[in-house]
C-alpha cells in the first residue's frame, strides 16, 4: 500500500534560474579550462624552461588543469541534469518529510516515489549531509489496525492484512542500500530508515527509528554527518533518486 499528502511545489523558478546559470558556468568553465590545456600552447606560456625541472612542473600543471577541468564539467553536469529531472517531473506528492523540512536550514533535498530498480515506490527520501533516509508515514488509526493477525489496512472490501509498517521502511532501506551499493559511486552512503507515526504510540525497532512529524527536523540534526558526502556528490544522489522516481520530484530546500 501506498499513503500520500497534500502536494508540494518543486522549487521556486528564481533558485531554478540560478541553478542552471550555476551549472551552465561550471559545464563552460571546464570545457574551456580543458580545451586550452589540450589545444593550445597554454602551458608552456606558463612555463617556458625546457629544463627538467621546467618540465616537471608543467605536467604538473598540465595535469592539475585536466582534474581541475574535469571536476568542474561533473559538478555543472550533475547540476544541470538535476535541474532538468525536476522540471519534466513538474509537481509531486509530497509528505511529512517534504513539510517538515520545507524550511530547514540544513543542506537537505527531499525526493518523493522513488523507485530504486524494483518493487514499490518509496514514499519520501531524504538527502544531506548525513546520507540518505527512508521515510515511511503511518496512516491514521481510522485507516490501520494491529490485532491478533497482525497488521490490517481499511479497504472497500473491509480489513485486509499488511505489511508491519517497521518491516515495510526497514526493507526500502534495505533497498536503496543495495542500490546504491550496486551504483557506479566513489563513496560509500549511510542509509537510515524512520516511520513518522503522530496519532499512535508504537515502539521503534533497532532497524527503524519512530518519530513525530514534529521531530522530524531534531531527528535528521541528529545523524552524524559524512565528511566525504561533498554538495557534488549529494546533488548526484538526488538526481538519482530523480531520475528513478516513478510518480514523484525531488524538492531542494537548500542551496549546496
Amino acid at each position: 500500500m501506498s499513503f500520500s499528502s497534500p502536494p508540494q511545489s518543486v522549487p521556486r523558478f528564481g533558485r531554478l534560474v540560478g541553478s542552471t546559470l550555476l551549472g551552465a558556468t561550471l559545464v563552460a568553465a571546464g570545457l574551456l579550462l580543458a580545451y586550452l590545456t589540450i589545444a593550445t600552447p597554454l602551458v608552456a606560456y606558463l612555463v617556458p624552461s625546457q629544463s627538467g625541472t621546467g618540465v616537471s612542473i608543467g605536467l604538473g600543471v598540465w595535469s592539475f588543469a585536466l582534474v581541475a577541468g574535469g571536476g568542474l564539467l561533473v559538478a555543472g553536469a550533475n547540476r544541470l541534469a538535476t535541474i532538468v529531472a525536476l522540471r519534466r517531473r513538474g509537481r509531486w506528492v509530497g509528505g511529512p518529510a517534504a513539510r517538515a523540512l520545507g524550511t530547514s536550514s540544513d543542506d537537505i533535498a527531499v525526493a518523493g516515489g522513488v523507485t530504486p530498480r524494483e518493487g514499490r515506490p518509496i514514499p519520501e527520501l531524504v538527502i544531506g549531509a548525513f546520507g540518505v533516509a527512508v521515510m515511511h508515514a503511518m496512516p491514521p488509526t481510522r485507516q490501520v489496525r494491529h490485532g491478533h493477525a497482525g497488521w490490517e489496512a481499511r479497504t472497500s472490501e473491509g480489513w485486509r492484512p499488511m505489511d508491519d509498517p517497521l518491516d515495510a521502511a526497514t526493507r526500502d532501506a534495505n533497498r536503496v542500500r543495495r542500490w546504491l551499493g550496486t551504483a557506479d559511486l566513489d563513496f560509500v552512503v549511510r542509509v537510515y530508515a524512520a516511520l513518522v507515526v503522530n496519532d499512535r504510540a508504537l515502539e521503534r525497532s533497532p532497524t527503524c527509528a519512530v518519530i513525530s512529524t514534529e521531530q522530524i527536523p531534531a531527528w535528521i540534526a541528529s545523524l552524524p554527518r559524512q565528511r566525504t558526502l561533498t554538495a557534488g556528490r549529494r546533488e548526484r544522489l538526488l538526481a538519482m533518486a530523480i531520475a528513478t522516481a516513478s510518480a514523484g520530484s525531488g524538492r531542494r530546500n537548500a542551496n549546496w
